[in-house]
């Protein structure tokens, strides 16, 4: 009954709404979206290295007169002025990150060097060029609130556009330290960091990291043994949320897999090395790692490397073409783990779970839990090292499962695990993420927003990604949340590009719903 008598609201607030934005002209908002974002991506800003970009977003929004606030973090606040005449309309907040997943496959310093952005006019997408991710996850997020808020071809109500910092990860925490007054006096909220043109999303999983500490034991190397280096990059990768379902490959589970088929058929292998991946919210895109054993197993350990590199094909050949899973001789390191070390670091790795675990009940294909093995970095020689492992999930009872599986995991292996939650076993410390309410109309209003202006169907569902809607929403229980974005594909990685059309026609829908609620006027 109550999403019954919010239809009807719906229906009746769009019959009095202001009637959508012909005089938006595409191109001229495409550009100017495509010239800002290229401006933020001048601008260095992987999570945690977000003190530049939080600055520049600062004076940008004082430039251009909108009461402006930056808090301790680096979150931005800008208020911005309803169209004359419609100042009584409730207050919409338009909402973004400015931080990105970094993803470099040429060694460059991504803590330095800028995003290179090129315009492919021709094939209809934005793209880097082609050897670092693109920050389009949410640097055109921002750039749409920027037209939006300067814009004087439409009709608004009061708006205020939230940056926060670290969104992808990283410390401090950007929501989880921005003053919950910042959206207490809002009714509407317009995520714009979603990923899916034509979609509307009204709920999001929550996330969890689970940190494994180990103990590592070294000793010299033998110099009567052989070493190798197992080399597997090239990968696609991507989100580690609304990815994980494309049957994309994890290179250190690859790489790691090879290791324990070796300790399995009995070679004495020991880990000189192991590294892969650049964060937990992105599926690894490379991995290596260097071993030594006894040369008596030389033709064996080629015989499982050949048959190994060869099912991998099989499985991946599809989805991942392009990738480089190579193997061969290499200097003998001075550093090796101890035997035991080495066979419990593989196993460790080869234990945690990765991929998809279960399917969502509620929307139909989308992802309910799902794990990433994000990173590994074990040099011999080092005291300890730190596996990181993510969790996404949007039920509660697959995270109880899950921690009491790593918990159980590391007790077996004698190691530390560290969760991000502050007692991970109280169900009242489980995130898993934000819900639409029975009550809330926004989604239904952005679907006819859209279908007028781009004359496409929104389909509104849910996404196995973290928003921070989730925290938004705990904050204030009237404030109604989407999130909406254009189509970023392959985010997270050096293959990311973003279609051109679906920037301007998200901005003209998020500029048509605006309108719309710019005619619901505050009593």
């Amino acid at each position: 009954m109550k999403r019954l008598l919010g239809l009807v609201l719906c229906v009746l607030m769009l019959s009095l709404a202001v009637v959508a934005n012909a005089e938006l002209d595409n191109d001229q908002m495409f550009s100017y979206i495509l010239d800002e974002f290229t401006a933020i991506a001048q601008i260095p800003r992987g999570s945690g290295n977000t003190d530049a970009i939080s600055d520049y977003l600062k004076a940008w929004g004082e430039e251009h007169g909108f009461a402006t606030m930056q808090d301790e973090v680096g979150n931005i606040r800008w208020d911005v002025p309803a169209t004359p005449g419609y100042e009584n309309a409730p207050l919409t907040v338009l909402q973004a990150h400015m931080d990105m997943v970094v993803v470099s496959d040429d060694g460059r310093d991504m803590t330095q060097s800028p995003i290179v952005v090129v315009n492919k006019p021709e094939e209809g997408i934005v793209s880097s060029d082609g050897h670092t991710s693109l920050g389009s996850d949410d640097g055109i997020g921002i750039a749409t609130a920027m037209f939006l808020a300067v814009s004087e071809d439409y009709v608004h109500g009061p708006l205020r556009v939230l940056v926060t910092i670290n969104e992808e990860g990283g410390s401090p925490s950007g929501v989880g330290n921005m003053d919950h007054a910042w959206v207490e006096d809002a009714k509407y909220m317009v995520n714009i960091d979603s990923e899916d043109y034509a979609t509307c999303t009204v709920a999001a999983c929550g996330f969890a990291s689970y940190s494994f500490n180990v103990p590592l034991e070294s000793e010299a190397a033998d110099a009567a043994k052989v070493a190798y280096s197992i080399d597997l990059s090239g990968l696609k990768g991507g989100h580690s949320g609304v990815d994980i379902d494309k049957n994309r490959a994890n290179a250190i589970k690859a790489v790691d897999y090879c290791l324990a088929y070796a300790k399995y058929l009995g070679i004495d292998v020991q880990l000189a090395s192991f590294t892969g991946g650049t964060g937990m919210t992105a599926i690894p895109v490379l991995a290596n790692a260097v071993i030594t054993f006894s040369p008596e197993y030389e033709d064996e350990f080629k015989a499982l490397m050949d048959e190994t590199i060869g099912y991998f094909g099989q499985q991946f050949d599809r989805t991942e073409a392009g990738y480089n899973f190579t193997y061969g001789p290499t200097d003998m390191p001075e550093t090796v783990l101890t035997a035991d070390c080495s066979a419990k670091v593989i196993d460790l790795i080869a234990s945690v779970e990765d991929g998809v675990n279960t399917i969502s009940q509620r929307y139909a294909g989308i992802t309910e839990t799902s794990f990433n093995l994000g990173t590994v970095n074990i040099v011999a020689g080092e005291e300890s090292t730190t596996i990181r492992q993510a969790m996404r999930c949007s039920s509660q009872w697959p995270v109880m499962l899950a921690n009491m599986q790593f918990q159980a995991i590391a007790n077996a292996f004698g190691v530390e695990i560290v969760s991000s939650a502050e007692n991970p076993y109280d169900p009242a410390n489980i995130s898993i993420g934000w819900e639409e309410k029975e009550t809330d109309v926004i989604a239904q209003m952005y679907a006819s927003a859209f279908e007028r202006y781009t004359g496409d169907a929104c389909v509104i569902t849910a996404v196995h990604g973290g928003l921070e809607c989730a925290d938004f929403a705990e904050w204030n229980d009237e404030l109604e949340i989407i999130s909406v974005g254009p189509t970023v594909e392959n985010p997270h990685s050096v293959s990311e590009y973003v279609e051109s059309d679906t920037v301007w026609n998200t901005c003209g829908a998020i500029a048509t719903l605006l309108t719309d609620i710019s005619a619901e006027t505050a009593e």
